[in-house]
């Protein structure tokens, strides 16, 4: 046995500090022959660097936002072991960099703890490859701005069944009947599944997953992607805590990924299968070459499909979920706005019809109230990283090749030269003579991504937003549920999930009937 595995196996510990002091202090050496300083940021301390300067918990954006403050600048760069990283709180910045420098800037910084449990088919977080490329274009091909018609029959079925179960079987957890509106659209339109309640062992395995993902990304829970080598220790050793969590949610990962495929697979065989996306993808495998790797391996061609579909439906209910919470939320703390949209809606639609995606341009003060909520409270505060692949000169500072690159969406959303009283929420800030002002920066250019790694479900994600804000505001008016004492319960008292997605953890508001004929509309709607 050679000295250093010996080393390894024996004493784990020093081994890990003495590879990391090495790599810390030949890398300060390098850097002392570099002539461009780092962006400015917290001193670094040796081995760890600024590990124990990062912030935690589920704020981390307003703490980076205040660095901007402390340190003057827009730019900023943390050393963390093994990862560096760059801050960005400007959106020129953002747009100068992962935009106008989109060819070195579309890489994802590779993550040990989602490697470990099997997230590597997402391809929002894959590395910049052909594998990306080829995923990539099977997602726009189903979700591109011209597919999207095709879905709006689906998306309008879904948002009458939470009118309907609103109205019929009021209850204490609408952000649960609320996701269900979004799972059960996505479901029918990627599987051909039908889903009528939260139970569905799909949706189940999406919530298991969903909420893996924020456990594992929540700032400063585990190591290992700052320090990989971390990954060949016993499970037995002390703070090795990632092992037992890769093994307890590895199997929802992959019954999430495999599970509705396989289900398809003999739903078609049995010829019971109905049209879906993927569907239209086995008919598709079917007909091409067979699998040149064997039995009980897949196709290149059938993984693909795999993943695009997986990642869909657990990347599309999250999302447009915890935007739909914060809308309702934050109509019930303003009840003048929520008014106003409603004049709007009587004004056009009156009680004839619910509305469907013909109405979206003659109502543009909804679509304002959406670009407003995702401006407001962004899904994800602090975007998905982005890693630099060649070193890169910016405003005088050098950004080394490798580095990480975290955009502060929420702070950017927040530049008062953008967004004057940026905490007021404000739709009418997006509205110029009774239109949409092109002249404001629109929040979804910042929200969605950036450059080649913008999210491709953007579009479909748009749509569901305005059906269900027009179709609810029409019917109902949304209103702050009352606590036990009978006051009503202060909405800025909710809470958000830490890790990417930012998700309210409650939904504490009523839905009443605005009329008789508000409720007899919804009765008589088709679903």
């Amino acid at each position: 046995m050679s000295f250093i595995s010996d080393l390894l196996l024996q004493h784990p510990v020093v081994f890990v500090l003495a590879l990391g002091a090495f790599l810390y202090f030949a890398k300060c050496k390098f850097d002392e022959h570099n002539s461009l300083p780092l962006p400015p940021g917290p001193k670094p301390l040796p081995v760890i660097g600024n590990l124990l300067d990062a912030p935690t918990g589920t704020e981390v954006h307003r703490d980076f936002r205040e660095w901007s403050f402390k340190y003057d600048s827009d730019i900023l760069f943390l050393r963390l072991p093994s990862l560096p990283m760059l801050i960005i709180n400007s959106s020129t910045i953002a747009f100068d960099l992962l935009e106008k420098r989109s060819n070195i800037y579309s890489d994802r910084p590779t993550s040990t703890i989602d490697d470990m449990l099997g997230m590597d088919f997402n391809v929002g977080s894959m590395l910049y490859s052909t594998k990306w490329r080829e995923h990539r274009k099977l997602f726009h091909r189903f979700f591109n701005s011209t597919a999207i018609p095709q879905y709006v029959p689906e998306q309008i079925r879904a948002v009458r069944s939470f009118l309907r179960r609103t109205l019929q079987n009021p209850c204490s957890d609408y952000a649960q009947s609320v996701r269900l509106l979004f799972a059960s659209s996505i479901l029918k339109i990627v599987y051909g599944v039908d889903v009528d309640d939260m139970n569905h062992e799909y949706i189940r395995l999406s919530q298991g997953v969903l909420d893996c993902e924020n456990e594992a990304h929540t700032p400063g829970k585990f190591l290992i992607d700052f320090f990989p080598i971390l990954r060949h220790l016993p499970g037995w050793f002390p703070g090795v805590k990632f092992k037992a969590f890769v093994e307890q949610h590895r199997p929802t990962v992959m019954g999430m990924r495999f599970k509705p495929f396989e289900d398809i697979k003999k739903a078609a065989a049995d010829g019971t299968a109905s049209p879906s996306i993927a569907l239209t993808l086995l008919g598709e495998l079917q007909n091409s070459p067979k699998d040149m790797f064997g039995a009980g391996r897949f196709s290149e061609q059938e993984e693909t499909a795999i993943n695009v579909t997986g990642v869909t439906y657990i990347a599309g209910i999250d999302t447009t979920t915890s935007s739909a919470i914060t809308f309702f939320l934050t109509m019930a703390a303003h009840p003048d706005i929520q008014r106003k949209a409603q004049a709007y809606i009587d004004a056009h639609l009156g009680v004839s019809r619910l509305p469907d995606s013909t109405d979206l341009e003659a109502l543009p003060y909804l679509r304002a109230i959406a670009l407003e909520v995702i401006r407001i409270r962004p899904v994800a505060p602090m975007g998905i990283p982005h890693r630099v692949t060649e070193d890169d000169e910016y405003l005088g500072y050098r950004i080394p090749k490798g580095t990480m690159i975290m955009v502060n969406v929420w702070s950017t959303l927040r530049d008062p030269h953008e967004y004057p009283e940026p905490e007021r929420f404000n739709p009418d800030r997006f509205l110029k003579d009774g239109k949409l002002d092109s002249n404001v920066r629109d929040p979804s250019t910042l929200v969605f991504g950036f450059g080649r790694r913008m999210c491709p479900g953007r579009h479909f994600s748009d749509m569901s937003m305005f059906l269900m804000i027009a179709s609810v505001l029409q019917v109902y008016d949304i209103e702050p549920a009352k606590d036990k004492d009978g006051r009503p319960i202060d909405l800025n008292t909710v809470k958000y999930s830490s890790g990417i997605v930012a998700t309210p953890e409650s939904l504490p508001v009523v839905f009443i009937p605005r009329s008789s004929a508000a409720q007899q509309l919804i009765l008589e709607s088709d679903i």
